[in-house]
């Protein structure tokens, strides 16, 4: 009888361990879940902080007025490099204000409300920038060509220009202030026409990552040192 017993209860025994085990697992399977998500959030602590560090050294050595301001939306689609700000006519923004991050120029602002503006990036941009190269200091006008690929365009052939040259500002157009970092030069070409070249740039800032920007208004355009020129770290 006493054998009959033990067999009969094996399975409720293994029954059990059955149980437990998937209890186990379960219990297990979630502790993972949660610590990966405290992962994740630690990891999405740690480089907000380190964008807020950059952002704060910058404010601390840039010598313009500027106002900080988070992304908040991105309306339309990405090629229209459209950005909307939480900082409006309230904060100082107007139509025209400069608008960058520590790694260089985004945009500009194109309309402004009480508490929000839109913001044109370089991206999808129908204005063009007036840029030269740090190097040489000759000068031209920054074009957006198509998705991922800018132009510097009015160049005269043999002007002095190289792969790897840094792209600023000019200050031309009372928009941007001059020795605003804008990219660097990709590719240098002569066009179809023997007197003329343009050369490709890629930009700094990688505008589809941007969260949070400085705002210039226009009234404060000056030129900037050359120690701000030369400062930061490239895209």
């Amino acid at each position: 009888a006493a054998g009959w017993i033990s067999t009969a209860s094996k399975p409720l025994v293994l029954a059990r361990r059955t149980l437990h085990l998937w209890q186990e697992n379960n219990r297990l399977r979630d502790l993972a879940m949660s610590l990966s998500d405290e992962n994740s959030q630690l990891r999405d602590a740690a480089l907000e902080n380190e964008r807020l560090r950059a952002m704060l050294e910058f404010r601390s050595r840039f010598p313009l007025p500027v106002r900080s301001a988070d992304v908040i939306a991105v309306p339309g689609p990405q090629i229209g490099g459209k950005l909307i700000i939480d900082a409006g006519r309230a904060e100082g923004v107007a139509v025209n204000s400069a608008v960058l991050t520590p790694h260089g120029l985004v945009g500009k602002a194109v309309e402004v409300a009480e508490h929000t503006s839109s913001i044109q990036s370089l991206v999808g941009n129908a204005y063009g920038v007036s840029v030269m190269i740090e190097r040489s200091r000759v000068a031209g006008i920054l074009k957006w060509v198509e998705p991922g690929h800018w132009s510097i365009v009015g160049l005269s052939t043999g002007e002095d220009v190289r792969v790897g040259d840094l792209i600023l500002t000019t200050g031309a157009g009372s928009v941007f202030p001059k020795g605003i970092r804008v990219g660097v030069v990709t590719e240098v070409r002569a066009q179809d026409d023997p007197g003329s070249g343009f050369c490709r740039v890629t930009p700094f800032v990688d505008f589809a990552a941007v969260e949070e920007v400085f705002v210039i208004t226009p009234d404060t355009l000056i030129e900037l040192p050359p120690t701000t020129q030369k400062s930061g770290s490239a895209r």
